[in-house]
């Protein structure tokens, strides 16, 4: 048995599911089916924020304000130095994250190093090597 400590949802609309936001975008998504239906409690990341998917919600940070709303836990900002700096300086100053993340980080140690001598780690890329 396989357990996923986290998801990314991807920039895709469904509509028989929510015709008006993709699933990253999407309460319905995020919180009826992913969290309530599939009972899933670990971490969900947002897709990449400055691809051409998410431009329809505007500027970078109502784009992380959605996704946030919607039920992600981390929003990523990739390629994007600026892009990033707008979502941090648009975020509420007292924005806490939440308690998976919290969960998520201690789980590896304070740094990169921790992460990759951790046997979640090693476990992960035995896993993914049968795919390969």
């Amino acid at each position: 048995e396989v357990s996923v400590s986290a998801v990314m949802p991807a920039h895709v609309l469904y509509p028989k599911v929510d015709s008006k936001h993709p699933a990253c975008f999407s309460a319905e998504w995020l919180r009826s089916v992913l969290r309530n239906q599939l009972d899933f409690d670990g971490v969900i990341f947002s897709d990449d924020l400055s691809m051409k998917g998410a431009e329809y919600l505007g500027n970078m940070p109502e784009r992380a304000k959605s996704a946030l709303s919607a039920g992600c836990d981390m929003v990523l900002v990739c390629n994007d130095r600026r892009g990033a700096e707008q979502v941090l300086d648009g975020l509420p100053i007292n924005y806490q994250a939440s308690h998976r993340l919290d969960a998520m980080m201690g789980g590896f140690g304070s740094n990169f190093d921790d992460l990759l001598q951790s046997w979640k780690w090693s476990d992960a890329r035995k896993f993914i090597e049968k795919f390969c």
